[in-house]
């Protein structure tokens, strides 16, 4: 009975080997020719192994393999049964996605983005003619509202007011900036969308802020429900369903609001102006890419982008200078100078504070709120770089690479702002290489708003407060939690005013 026994076991075993030598030389077989180069990807489960081990941040870790393999690779990245195309070559990107003509690639979805809602109207993951339209209006609308104007300027420093105040009413106290700062730039976008802002105590905005965060901190690469989409309807993904319903449904009715008082001689918002745009398609006869139904998607896609992405580098840059103290002591001695206390910051101070400037840049380049450019997926084979990319590859580009790889930048993990700066300190050098807000013509379409809400709330607060860490507690590390965006970790920190 004993050697039966040990027998079946052999079996078993035998079996097992069979099966597992079987998979691999189907996986072999199966995967297409002249792929770029990569590390060795094991069956189903890709390089998950190794992605995960590191303790890096996948990034990093994609950054890492780019040095060994090249600028453009190929990796496995479950749940995704093909290899995933991995640009890390600034070059590279740009004839990815420039040359649409000759290598097209489009818009891809998470596996959760779906799940969580309608991507119908969305600025974000709109694909072919629909994300040419949306980009087309994006842009005029964020002009016509004032982007790159006085008039937005003001909205941003009447919105720094109350930023301040907030703060100030801390009176020296270890706080959690995240929430005051995330406030003050959620209410420009806000303004821009709806029409008009709200109070920091306001509860629907505070859920609404709160559901946000939820969303964001379960949408990322790493998430367990876009390794496992079907996880999203389980007990597990409850909070976040219910996140995404209220978000959905608050903004749903903000705009069926602005509908039912929709004025065409009085544009409030972008709001207004996505609704006549569309009444003016179909007063010519021509068929919008998005009905009335799905304004909603794109308005929240915007209030999302416009909250989260800036709050988050303004986090980034009071931990760096918390870090860093000399670093804070220069932007306020430039900020002296150049604007005194009397007033606030102008952009017109913008070109004489190229120190202040400088310190924005370098904190966007090692700590990018998003490290990954939103991903993409090639509608037919083509040829890049020599090698094949067969139809239907994802396309991840990773702009932390480009704006880390030591063969671009002297010392990329070091925090040096005068990277940007001439020799005498007087002037900013622009780097092809920094990328924050991606490359391409899908770049972020709230970069010229962006641009302006980093440079005037910053100088809001530094012309205000010096920041230092509470009492006893220790300098931020500054690694990051990955999510869909790159967020610092929680800290508490005090505002001294000056």
């Amino acid at each position: 009975m004993a050697d039966q026994g040990s027998a079946g076991v052999l079996n078993l075993q035998s079996a097992a080997i069979f099966l597992l030598i079987f998979v691999v030389i189907f996986e072999l077989f199966r995967r297409p020719k002249n792929l770029p180069p990569g590390p060795w990807r094991w069956p189903l489960l890709g390089n998950f192994v190794a992605l995960t081990r590191s303790g890096k941040h996948l990034h990093e870790v994609l950054a890492e393999w780019a040095q060994r393999y090249g600028g453009v690779m190929s990796v496995g990245v479950p749940p995704s049964q093909s290899a995933v195309i991995v640009v890390s070559d600034l070059d590279i990107a740009k004839e990815l996605l420039s040359r649409q003509g000759e290598h097209p690639i489009d818009r891809a979805t998470l596996p959760l983005t779906d799940k969580i809602t309608d991507t119908r109207g969305s600025f974000l993951w709109s694909k072919g003619e629909t994300a040419k339209e949306a980009r087309r209006f994006g842009l005029g609308a964020f002009r016509k509202m004032g982007v790159g104007k006085k008039s937005l300027e003001h909205r941003i420093n009447e919105e720094a007011r109350y930023l301040v105040e907030s703060i100030g009413a801390e009176k020296n106290r270890s706080f959690d900036p995240s929430l005051t700062i995330q406030n003050a730039v959620s209410n420009i976008i806000c303004s821009i969308s709806f029409g008009s802002r709200f109070d920091y105590d306001d509860p629907k905005f505070k859920t609404l802020l709160g559901n946000f965060r939820v969303v964001f901190q379960n949408l990322g690469v790493r998430s367990l429900g876009n390794l496992c989409p079907l996880l999203y309807h389980t007990p597990l993904f409850a909070k976040v369903r219910e996140s995404a319903k209220f978000n959905r449904e608050s903004i749903a009715t903000i705009v069926q609001e602005h509908q039912d008082s929709f004025d065409e001689n009085d544009f409030r918002d972008i709001t207004d102006m996505r609704i006549a745009d569309i009444k003016e398609k179909e007063r010519t006869g021509l068929a919008p890419t998005i009905t009335h139904q799905h304004i909603w998607r794109g308005i929240l896609d915007m209030f999302a982008a416009g909250t989260n992405t800036t709050s988050h580098t303004l986090l980034w840059l009071i931990s760096f200078v918390i870090k860093y103290p000399e670093v804070q002591d220069k932007i306020q001695r430039e900020i002296s100078e150049v604007v005194g206390s009397d007033r606030q910051p102008s952009c017109e101070d913008r070109p004489s504070m190229p120190y202040t400037n400088a310190v924005i840049n370098e904190v966007q380049r090692l700590r990018p709120v998003a490290p990954f450019a939103l991903p993409y997926a090639t509608t037919q084979e083509s040829q890049l770089k020599g090698y094949t990319i067969p139809k239907g590859s994802r396309v991840i580009i990773n702009l932390w690479a480009m704006m880390n790889d030591p063969k671009v930048w002297d010392r990329p993990e070091e925090f040096n702002p005068g990277r940007f700066l001439s020799e005498d300190g007087k002037k900013m050098i622009q780097h092809e290489a920094f990328v924050p807000f991606s490359t391409g013509r899908r770049s972020c379409l709230g970069e010229g708003l962006a641009k302006t809400e980093l440079f005037l709330f910053a100088t809001n607060l530094f012309q205000r407060f010096t920041f230092k860490p509470p009492p006893g507690a220790s300098k931020p590390e500054l690694k990051g939690i990955l999510n869909l965006t790159f967020v610092p970790e929680p800290f508490k920190v005090r505002a001294v005013k000056r």
